[in-house]
């Protein structure tokens, strides 16, 4: 794939040219050698002579490559290589993702090249940040140093544009991701570099393995080794992304016993809300950043442990009914919002995020990669249709859906059906549906969802009641 200049930057006139510079971030990447891939953003190219990317934009951004297998071996023969090439496209052209093959999964990139890494940052206006990859050592680190606008200018003929004919796209995607969010998950405030093998926190939770094994905490595992290996794995413990952790298949609370523990084990209401509570400081919103966030580690990365994640956070939400009825049985009132308006906006959020994933996952995927992700799909949102039309349409007065609200989150709804006709999918309406759960319990819900729920049940994340 060669370099093409971008509509969005090609035609710029002096003045425009120099606002970007004035006003965007950059990034500088050494040491990629000829045929590696390079993206950010989800636009991808198999770079030339390369130097990073100019006018980036304040924001999330997701850098990733993956190094040729040449360029490991004789960095130094790529360079003349690429020098001697007559239809080597310059680098300062816009990278574009128009022609880019995107793998989704634990298979790799697809390319023949090394692993695909990332690296994630949420940058400041006018940032500037150095990446540096070894290719005798097969690393990249963050470079700590200044960068003065006279090396830049000097690099500018081998800095591509930011493809700014992505960033709806990318922000679609991406629209809930905040700093904290970002330091929340990867640790620390100048980003990390990870690839599709980085191991998340607690992703084993929901095992039979798990389950069976002497100790729930990961930590008292490890205190209880002596030497080297516990230190080992404490280092590995460290390094893996911190995700919200939780088991679907214990989705009541501590002590609770018989119609309750029958209840909360289809009804993941209560879990939500400790999750919310206890890990992600009352803020519902936040489980839909956290998706945001899974879903471009899986897209980008082929993180099969996000895909974990993944599916364990939309199940969450989905499957949590009485937490959208009736939400401040759960929750307080916070950060000036009234509890029905926070879960408002976070379920918009969420109806708003499957469709921007969907419309984004690459032709092929379910039937190749990942083939039961669409029936995990469309077992959801089924789901997630029948509560909402629940939730939407009580006529107790508890669910504080008003007409405007109910209006929003239709108009969202309808999106999301027009995109699963992609995949040919068939999604219904919302409809005016009977209560599912009241506030005293379950309040004789049609035949047919009982028998909907309880294949559900029987799935990957049906609930395992241990006798103590």
């Amino acid at each position: 794939m060669s370099t093409s200049t971008s509509s969005s930057t090609a035609n710029l006139t002096p003045e425009e040219a120099q606002a970007l510079w004035t006003a965007g971030g950059f990034l500088v990447f050494t040491g990629l050698g000829q045929g590696s891939e390079f993206g950010i953003d989800g636009s991808y190219n198999v770079i030339r002579k390369f130097s990073g990317v100019k006018f980036v934009p304040p924001g999330l951004h997701l850098i990733t490559w993956s190094p040729s297998s040449s360029s490991s071996s004789s960095s130094s023969s790529s360079s003349s290589s690429s020098s001697s090439s007559s239809s080597s496209a310059s680098a300062s052209a816009s990278l574009s993702a128009d022609n880019a093959e995107v793998g989704v999964g634990p298979s790799g990139n697809g390319s023949g090249n090394s692993i695909r890494q990332g690296y994630i940052r949420y940058f400041s206006p006018k940032e500037r940040v150095i990446l540096m990859y070894d290719p005798q050592a097969e690393t990249t680190q963050v470079v700590d140093e200044a960068i003065s606008d006279e090396r830049l200018k000097g690099l500018d003929g081998e800095m591509a544009s930011y493809p700014f004919d992505k960033l709806d796209e990318w922000k679609s995607l991406t629209s809930l991701i905040n700093d904290a969010d970002v330091s929340q998950v990867f640790g620390g405030g100048d980003g990390r570099v990870v690839d599709g093998l980085t191991g998340i926190q607690g992703e084993e939770e929901d095992s039979i393995e798990y389950k069976k094994s002497k100790s729930t905490d990961p930590q008292i595992a490890i205190d209880e080794e002596e030497g080297g290996e516990a230190e080992d794995r404490r280092e590995k413990e460290k390094e893996k992304l911190r995700f919200a952790r939780f088991n679907l298949k214990k989705s009541w609370r501590k002590g609770a016993v018989g119609e309750e523990v029958t209840r909360f084990s289809k009804d993941k209401s209560w879990l939500v809300s400790d999750v919310i509570k206890n890990q992600l400081g009352g803020e519902p919103i936040k489980l839909i950043a956290q998706l945001q966030l899974s879903f471009i580690l899986l897209l980008h990365l082929s993180s099969y442990s996000a895909l974990l994640v993944y599916k364990r956070l939309l199940t969450l939400l989905c499957q949590s009914p009485t937490f959208l009825s009736d939400p401040t049985s759960y929750l307080p009132s916070s950060s000036g919002k009234n509890t029905f308006q926070q879960i408002r906006e976070t379920y918009k959020a969420l109806i708003d995020s499957l469709s921007s994933q969907i419309e984004n996952i690459p032709n092929g995927t379910f039937d190749t990669e990942l083939p039961e992700l669409d029936v995990f799909y469309l077992d959801q949102i089924e789901a997630l249709r029948r509560n909402l039309s629940g939730a939407t349409w009580l006529s107790t007065g508890i669910s504080g859906w008003n007409d405007k609200a109910r209006k929003e989150i239709e108009e969202s709804w309808s999106r999301l059906r027009a995109v699963g006709e992609k995949w040919g999918w068939q999604i219904g309406e919302l409809t005016k549906t009977k209560s599912r759960i009241g506030q005293g319990g379950y309040d004789g819900e049609e035949e047919e969802e009982d028998e909907s729920e309880e294949e559900e049940e029987e799935g990957e994340y049906a609930p395992v009641i241990v006798e103590i």
